[in-house]
């Protein structure tokens, strides 16, 4: 019985004594474990202790090696976590830098292609023309003219009807009776033709006037034509004349006297006539401007002079400044 007892309080301190070992061995573990991590923690980045920690291995207890193991997996997954974050974002960053660059790319490229694209040229405007019905504008140069500066193309003296003379470089007319006196220029007859010429009448009244014959056949004794002229009160007309019908001619009306604009009324005024004759066609022209055209072809071709018309006024006075004349003209 004592041997049973004696060998039962053995078994029974062997027992105590073990459960001390463990507990001395458990607190030298954990002894070393602070002071080689305190060591580690000195030599190392933080990150790296948990990856590299040598105590896995000298463990001697599986289920304290398997929950150590365990806690650095998962502090290992706590820190990659945020480096596969880490490394997704660049890439998002990269692709929006990429996206942006392209779009700056095409919009560069766009503007370029822009700027490439030449302007076209504005088509140069056409230069202006100078339209006018104004024969001695439109028909140039004419081919005989007379700025009356010597006594050459008109007879000067006195007759029964008018006298002429040469004063500063003009021909002056005066009429001395109230029947129509002409002068005729010595020049070529004419056919198709435009005829001008600048005059001024001094001190009139009412119907006294002045203007062209013209188309004077030949040897008539310049008795026979057409007469376009002007009055004082600014009215015009066409008569046409043969003076070798009857004891004292036969004067006919192709247009009575008419009120035209054109015409610059009154004593002491200037105006320029001109008749086109074109055939049978008779076109009348004051200072420039068409006022009236005819048909008649009684007359086809003849010389041309300047007449004197006094109904009211002693001695009506025409100054003629210059004549001219154009030959088939179109």
């Amino acid at each position: 019985m004592k041997k049973k007892i004696i060998v039962a309080m053995i078994v029974l301190v062997s027992f105590l004594a073990g459960c001390s070992l463990v507990s001395q061995f458990e607190q030298a573990k954990e002894e070393y474990l602070e002071t080689r991590v305190a060591e580690l923690i000195e030599e190392q980045p933080a990150e790296e202790l948990v990856v590299e920690d040598p105590v896995v291995e000298e463990l001697a207890d599986e289920g304290e090696d398997k929950s150590i193991e365990e806690t650095v997996t998962a502090e290992e997954e706590v820190v990659a976590e945020p480096e596969v974050e880490e490394t997704e974002e660049p890439e998002e960053a990269e692709e929006a830098e990429e996206a942006e660059e392209a779009e700056e790319a095409e919009e560069t490229e766009e503007t370029s292609e822009e700027a490439e694209v030449p302007e076209e040229e504005p088509e140069p405007e056409p230069e202006p023309t100078i339209e006018s019905d104004d024969p001695a504008i439109y028909l140039g140069d004419p081919d005989w003219a007379d700025e009356m500066e010597t006594a050459e193309y008109w007879p000067t003296g006195s007759n029964d009807f008018n006298s002429a003379a040469y004063e500063n470089g003009t021909l002056k007319i005066v009429a001395l009776s109230k029947i129509n006196g002409w002068r005729i220029a010595s020049t070529p007859a004419l056919g198709n033709a435009y005829i001008e010429a600048d005059v001024k009448m001094g001190a009139c009244k009412n119907t006294d006037g002045y203007g062209f014959i013209f188309r004077v056949p030949e040897n008539t004794g310049y008795n026979r034509g057409y007469l376009f002229g002007i009055t004082c009160d600014g009215r015009y007309s066409l008569r046409k004349w043969d003076g070798l019908i009857g004891e004292s001619g036969n004067m006919e009306w192709l247009k009575y006297y008419t009120v035209s604009e054109w015409i610059n009324q009154g004593a002491d005024q200037s105006n320029r006539i001109g008749v086109m004759a074109l055939d049978s066609r008779l076109i009348l022209y004051v200072n420039g401007e068409m006022i009236d055209e005819f048909s008649d072809d009684t007359y086809t071709e003849g010389f041309f002079g300047l007449y004197v018309n006094r109904d009211i006024t002693e001695d009506l006075t025409i100054v003629v400044d210059k004549a001219s004349y154009w030959t088939d003209p179109h």
